[in-house]
């Protein structure tokens, strides 16, 4: 009988026992990664609050379609990949694609974008059909007999 040996399952095996822990996470092995992102709902609309340290917002690429907010990037290694050999590795850099789908009840054509601190902060906007209207109440003399 014969076994075949992973060099990469040899790797993780090792990495394990000695810290624990695998040396990538199970989502990045797979290709996905899903950027820390924050959605909560104010008086005024609709926030997204994603952390993305180090990516230049010039290559941030936010696109709406049918409902569905992407945002695109890459977070690049500040050190040359070849020559360094990771211990641990805790941070993702590569290309990110971030999905979110809206609800109803926005103004999609009024989305704001803005980087500031390694922070991509989204603003949608409630549509004004959704907006609370005041109505006033109007008052009639009453008729005297």
């Amino acid at each position: 009988m014969r076994f075949t040996v992973s060099p990469r399952s040899d790797f993780e095996d090792l990495f394990r026992s000695m810290w624990g822990s695998d040396p990538l996470p199970s989502s990045w092995r797979n290709g996905a990664y899903d950027v820390p992102t924050d959605v909560f709902y104010t008086d005024e609309g609709l926030v997204i609050r994603m952390d993305l340290p180090e990516v230049d917002p010039d290559g941030i690429e936010v696109t709406m379609q049918e409902n569905v907010l992407l945002v695109n990037g890459t977070r690049r290694f500040p050190y040359d990949a070849d020559k360094v050999r990771f211990v641990r590795r805790g941070t993702f850099y590569g290309d990110f694609t971030q999905k979110i789908t809206l609800g109803k009840g926005l103004d999609t054509d009024r989305i704001s974008a803005d980087y500031s601190g390694g922070v991509l902060e989204l603003k949608v906007p409630y549509a004004e059909e959704v907006q609370p209207r005041r109505i006033s109440v109007s008052t009639k003399k009453a008729l005297s007999s």
